[in-house]
């Protein structure tokens, strides 16, 4: 019985000793190190401009026709910009937290089978005379230390400012394998468009053919971009069109290539915008306008109609007086844009208030301001080759 206890004794100090070991053993490594604990944060805890990993660890033989076109181009869900997306089943698409406080919209588009990744992103409020001076202040060692922090390595080996752009590549590592890198910043108005690529450093060819693939694709839309920054869109690519909103619309009903219903912030039922799409269906002048609107609604009155311009899709605004059911009167907007191929696209916003003419920009309430701008000006028709075929 006393052996017992003296064992069990030693065996109780033993793992007091261990124990008090671990201890001091964490408070050095924390003196030493005192980052350790965060250096597993994701890029949005450290930096949301950087460009993630590939997440393959097996270097793949150079493919001499990865077969990438085909596919319509990606919009942005923020409606901002769309970009290129490569054919084939194994690229996946993640926006993150794409829209921020900075109002940066990003998505990044990679392959782990071919360890490639596309990564682009928009940025508001970046002020260059020229791609010059972007090049010598903004695009600095300190700034590519951020964009590549998830890699072991990186090392600028050519930088070209051209009439477009600038250009840098680098040469990369990470968990024992080298990479090519490559980042095309280019400016517009006071928007910077930036598209980094990195493919496995045994193929610079696939580098060369992405950035001819990407760059021409990566394109904001004017219209859009000039609204204010913090509001989201409802895009169908499948029907064509994107509409932007203030933030706090929530979709009622909708699906691609289908009727879309939203509902505005803090409204009743009765307050909405309806989108959707009739083939065949041309506009050609304030006249027919107003008979499609008079046709398409219940109609009040007609207040007035506007011509308005898109670089795809032209057409008419008609602000009216529209009669729900019981007969009540509410103030109404339709956005009516043509394509090419004569479909027409719609975005008709109804609100309570039954005296407004939404078109007279001055006599709108400050809290319907908003959605007028919406409709008026937020609500585009997408390329023909921008769509894709309705799941």
């Amino acid at each position: 019985m006393q052996k017992s206890r003296k064992r069990s004794q030693r065996r109780t100090t033993l793992l007091g000793a261990a124990i008090g070991s671990m201890i001091i053993f964490t408070f050095v490594l924390t003196l030493i190190a005192p980052d350790l604990g965060s250096r597993n944060r994701s890029n949005a805890d450290l930096d949301p401009f950087a460009t993630p990993l590939p997440t393959s660890l097996v270097i793949p033989t150079p493919d001499p026709d990865p077969q990438l076109t085909g596919r319509p181009p990606y919009v942005h869900s923020s409606g901002l910009f769309q970009t290129f997306l490569p054919a084939g089943d194994d690229w996946i698409v993640d926006e993150g937290e794409s829209v921020q406080a900075s109002a940066m919209a990003r998505v990044v588009i990679s392959s782990s089978r071919r360890l490639v990744v596309i990564h682009n992103y928009i940025q508001p409020g970046v002020e260059y005379e020229s791609l010059d001076s972007l090049s010598a202040n903004f695009l600095t060692a300190q700034h590519f230390a951020g964009a590549w922090q998830d890699y072991g390595s990186w090392e600028e080996t050519a930088r070209t400012v051209g009439d477009e752009s600038v250009v840098v590549d680098f040469a990369l590592a990470a968990e024992g394998y080298d990479y090519l890198g490559r980042t095309i910043t280019r400016l517009w108005q006071d928007w910077l468009f930036v598209a980094r690529i990195v493919v496995p450093a045994n193929n610079p060819a696939l580098l060369d053919l992405l950035q001819t693939l990407v760059v021409p694709t990566f394109q904001g839309f004017p219209a859009l971009l000039a609204l204010p920054s913090d509001w989201r869109a409802y895009v169908d690519q499948s029907a064509g069109f994107v509409l932007r909103h203030p933030p706090g619309w929530t979709v009622a009903a909708g699906s691609p290539g289908r009727p879309a219903t939203l509902r505005l912030s803090g409204a009743d039922n009765n307050e909405r915008v309806r989108l959707w799409t009739e083939p065949e269906t041309p506009i050609t002048s304030a006249e027919a306008a107003e008979t499609w609107v008079r046709a398409a609604t219940t109609v009040g009155a007609v207040l007035s109609v506007a011509t308005v311009q898109r670089e795809e899709g032209v057409g008419y605004l008609v602000a009216y007086r529209t009669l729900d059911a019981a007969g009540d009167t509410h103030s109404a907007l339709a956005a009516l844009l043509n394509d090419e191929a004569g479909t027409l696209f719609v975005a008709d916003l109804q609100i309570e208030p039954p005296d407004v003419n939404l078109l007279d920009t001055p006599s709108v309430p400050g809290t319907y301001a908003d959605a007028r701008q919406s409709i008026a000006e937020g609500f585009i028709v997408l390329p023909v080759s921008n769509r894709s075929a309705a799941p």
